[in-house]
């Protein structure tokens, strides 16, 4: 008789579990959804503040890349000169003047591997701020348009273009941001900030 106790009450503690959980779930009433799908990528890759600061990037690079040769082939002139002199100078003079060059060969080599990582990560922060923007964009469509989920276009195996909202995005994008300045830390050895 206990038994049959013990498990009617189980039987009723279930019960109520389970109607508990369907009154939960029936309370509980999911919006249609409404999809969109956007293509980031594209975005930053064609919008005119994206070319704005690949632009921006590409000519600070040429210029830091030229300037970067003409100290690196003033250095192999020093070098150069120096060799011609060694028999003239003091083993200790020379000594000295050696290291002091290749003290100057270092730092040179110094700033052409930071020119690389500070132009990719000021770009990458650039591309962070034009993706602020964008998505901010991206909330106002959603807001005029009713939608209540947007999902990349790297994320979809199969759509059609109905969905797709790329081409008002980026139209609006460029409408609010035409361009951007590229800004990039100073660093230590000189390199150029803007």
């Amino acid at each position: 008789m206990g038994i049959k106790l013990f498990t009617h009450g189980l039987m009723a503690a279930l019960l109520i579990l389970v109607a508990s959980q369907a009154s939960a779930q029936n309370s509980f009433n999911a919006p249609t959804p409404k999809i969109a799908i956007v293509d980031v990528q594209a975005i930053l890759r064609e919008s005119l503040a994206g070319k704005s600061a690949r632009s921006q990037m590409d000519a600070i690079a040429k210029k830091e890349r030229a300037n970067l040769a003409a100290e690196e082939k003033k250095l192999r002139t020093q070098d150069q000169e120096l060799q011609q002199q060694r028999a003239i100078l003091t083993p200790e003079v020379f000594t000295q003047r050696q290291q002091a060059l290749q003290t100057d060969v270092r730092r040179l080599q110094s700033r052409s591997r930071n020119l690389g990582q500070t132009l990719d990560q000021g770009f990458r922060r650039t591309l962070d701020q034009i993706q602020l923007v964008l998505f901010d964009e991206l909330r106002k469509l959603s807001t005029e348009h009713d939608l209540n989920v947007i999902l990349q276009r790297s994320q979809i195996v199969i759509a059609t273009d109905d969905f797709d909202i790329t081409k008002p995005a980026l139209e609006r994008l460029n409408k609010r941001l035409p361009s951007i300045e590229l800004n990039l830390k100073k660093n230590d050895s000189g390199g150029e900030a803007r």
